[in-house]
């Protein structure tokens, strides 16, 4: 009887200097792993290095609006390709007219240089705006890959991994986009050639 109550009293002293010790571990140790250390000069210099300048084309005020961010340099292009899409949706932070809280699920190519462009229901659910807003969503989405991933032809946008017929019930996305968003350029090239 003596020596179960001395191993239950063992037991409750064990689970106590546990509860004691997990609690110094989270308030004193883990925390201060965690501030930021202060960069050397060198370090600074180098870590901008890794960053590249990339042009994002946001819908705003009925026309594209061109803004540059510095991001991370990827080694991918698929990876770098989808930082800069990411960077795209983030913009919708500010008053641009992009649905909000859009996520990346996947970007894939294809043998034929298409890009897919894998998105949340977001995309669709949180659309709001006419046919000119959904034109340059897509021109927006379209332009910002083209003028910073060279490696593709076109780019076609699924949602939840399936492709839709229409984001806000104006453009027919069954097919890849350079249809879409191109019409504009040729008939402006046509009219510079008159």
């Amino acid at each position: 009887m003596k020596n179960r109550a001395l191993w239950i009293l063992l037991i409750i002293l064990f689970f106590v200097a546990g509860a004691v010790g997990s609690y110094f571990l989270m308030k004193y140790i883990i925390p201060a792993a965690n501030h930021t250390a202060v960069v050397a000069p060198e370090q600074q210099s180098a870590e901008a290095h890794d960053l590249i300048a990339v042009r994002i084309l946001l819908p705003r005020d009925k026309k594209l609006e061109m803004q540059e961010r510095k991001l991370k340099r990827r080694i991918r292009s698929i990876d770098f390709a989808e930082a800069v899409i990411e960077q795209f949706f983030k913009e919708a932070a500010n008053e641009y007219a992009i649905p909000q809280n859009v996520k990346i699920l996947g970007i894939y190519r294809d043998p034929n240089q298409v890009l897919y462009i894998d998105l949340s229901d977001e995309l669709r659910s949180n659309f709001q705006g006419d046919a000119l807003d959904e034109y340059l969503l897509l021109k927006g989405m379209y332009e910002t890959l083209l003028s910073n991933v060279q490696d593709f032809q076109d780019l076609k946008v699924l949602v939840e991994g399936k492709e839709i017929e229409t984001l806000g019930g104006h453009f027919f996305l069954k097919y890849p986009l350079k249809n879409i968003v191109l019409p504009e350029l040729k008939a402006e090239s046509a009219t510079e050639h008159e």
